[in-house]
């Protein structure tokens, strides 16, 4: 019997790396992350779990750190699987490989062997299996169409039920407040699971039918959880009023700005206002589209974030007092930098090689993982051989994570300061760029409001 054939047995090793080593990590990458309604997987049953598709890697250890009470069975391109070592450790993390057309006709014959192991998966009913329904990732907020191999899969281990209820898909939600950026959120929102069972008397009269059916409807439930913005002409503005009126539309809607389920629902609800007036009043749209872009360029001009010009200035005395002040914190500062600058030099200068942008976040947390590890593990020794008590050498390689997390605040606290300083004293001077991107803001904001309260 090979490792496949019971790759999902619960694994001791496995357990121990997920909870030990991968979660940590995973926890220090991302500033928050939060998992909602995860009692709708249903257990011990036979569970396919269908997420949208957008950060590479990232989605999958979405599941293995968020919903880490599960030994997840993933599905994975099979280019991928080329080298013997490269296999036994895909094998490992629970990861099977697909097979594609462009991997040449002749390697489709082994998805039969993978349909088999899953379909046993499945009927071991221990751990579900996950499976990207759109194939591979994209780099929009936008959920693609979905490819039929989870529907196949899905129909093949419904064959021990027939009609009686068995495999069940669940739509799963992903979202990130940065798709690369580091110390960012990882938002997860499971949905209600479909029963395949539904589908299976028209399954038998025509497959194709019934795939199609099953399709549709796992689109149309992914496309309510995950942040979907479908129209393409104007994907920029709906995207930048995420930032730009998010907490706007929070306050409107009675929601916490503060929380990530509430900020999700408050983008929900902004997207289905726009797409109203889109439809309904499609001129509106390109208005706010032109008021948009004008204070784009103006705050890439200036180089400044959507926060700034929320307010028409900043005390540019308590600013810089602040900024005199955090002289004082530098002893830290530098502790912190010393302590985990190979995780803040090196990741981005790995990833300047990768061309796919949605792959960088991965690079950087693969690359933040292995020296987390060894760097750690070398000042692990230094203290040993260097500080004189033992609780001393253990607080020191405690605080290991929190003086570099002190020492990012402190470089964030920095170019927020001086980024109101600089918008402050354009607004006092009166600067025409300045001012530009002030009346830009309020326009916009001006005319959003029009098109939310009005739909």
């Amino acid at each position: 019997m090979s490792k496949r054939d019971t790759i999902d047995k619960w694994s001791l090793f496995y357990w121990c790396l997920q909870f030990f080593l991968v979660k940590p990590i995973h926890d220090f990458f991302y500033r928050e992350i939060h998992v909602h309604d995860a009692q709708k997987i249903p257990k011990h049953e036979p569970v396919i779990l269908a997420p949208n598709h957008q950060n590479a890697l990232m989605d999958a250890l979405a599941f293995v750190a968020g919903l880490n009470k599960y030994q997840t069975v993933f599905l994975a391109r099979a280019d991928v699987f080329k080298q013997k070592l490269v296999i036994k450790i895909l094998t490992f993390i629970k990861i099977l490989p697909v097979y594609r057309a462009r991997d040449g006709r002749s390697s489709l014959q082994k998805n039969d062997e993978i349909f088999d192991i899953t379909r046993s998966i499945l009927r071991n009913k221990v751990n579900p299996i996950c499976l990207y329904p759109e194939g591979n990732h994209g780099d929009k907020r936008r959920v693609r169409p979905l490819v039929k191999g989870i529907f196949r899969i899905a129909f093949m281990a419904q064959q021990d039920y027939k009609s009686d209820p068995g495999v069940k898909i669940v739509p799963v939600g992903i979202d990130y407040g940065h798709y690369q950026k580091f110390r960012q959120t990882q938002f997860i929102i499971i949905g209600d699971p479909i029963e395949v069972s539904d589908y299976w008397a028209e399954y038998e009269k025509n497959p194709s039918v019934a795939m199609n059916l099953l399709r549709d409807k796992l689109s149309e439930e992914i496309k309510k959880l995950a942040i979907h913005i479908e129209t393409v002409e104007y994907y920029d503005l709906y995207e930048g009023l995420r930032s730009i009126y998010g907490r706007t539309m929070c306050k409107k809607s009675g929601l916490r700005y503060g929380n990530l389920y509430d900020r999700y629902r408050a983008d929900k609800k902004m997207i289905e206002k726009l797409d109203k007036c889109l439809e309904e009043e499609p001129d509106k749209i390109k208005t706010l589209d032109i008021t948009f872009k004008k204070y784009m360029n103006s705050r890439e001009k200036l180089n400044l974030r959507d926060w700034v010009p929320r307010k028409r200035s900043y005390s540019i005395l308590i600013n810089l007092l602040g900024i005199l002040l955090s002289v004082f914190a530098l002893p830290l500062v530098v502790l912190g930098l010393f302590n985990n600058w190979p995780h803040f030099f090196l990741p981005p200068i790995i990833q300047k090689g990768i061309r796919d942008t949605q792959f960088h976040s991965t690079a950087k947390w693969g690359a933040g993982f292995v020296l987390l590890i060894v760097y750690y593990l070398i000042l692990f020794v230094l203290a040993m051989l260097f500080i004189p008590t033992w609780w001393l050498t253990l607080l020191y390689v405690i605080t290991l994570p929190s003086t570099g997390i002190f020492a990012l605040s402190y470089r964030k606290f920095i170019i927020k300061s001086w980024a109101r300083i600089r918008y402050s004293f354009g607004i006092i001077r009166k600067r025409s760029d300045t001012v530009t991107l002030k009346n830009s803001y309020d326009k916009l904001i001006e005319l959003t409001n029009q098109i939310i309260e009005s739909n």
